[in-house]
């Protein structure tokens, strides 16, 4: 994840960007990501989560352990 990606995050104080500082895979669908503004008057440093919550292809090679609730779409998702 990029601080000037799409995906980016903002300061939930001041609204300035923020860049990862770390992240944390906790388990097959969990992820912690440590996020820190880049506003120098600000500086806040937090804990952001990011989940697995459902899928929207189903995976050629699935994990056992896995098991996500399959979403019912009417059509199909562009690739990444």
């Amino acid at each position: 994840m990029s601080a000037s990606g799409h995906n980016a995050m903002k300061c939930p104080h001041c609204g300035s960007s923020c860049s990862t500082a770390k992240t944390r895979q906790v388990t097959a669908l969990y992820r912690e990501i440590t996020l820190s503004c880049r506003n120098p008057d600000c500086l806040h440093v937090f804990l952001a989560e990011m989940n697995a919550i459902r899928t929207l292809r189903p995976s050629l090679i699935p994990a056992p352990d896995v098991n996500l609730h399959i979403a019912q779409t009417t059509t199909q998702p562009n690739p990444a």
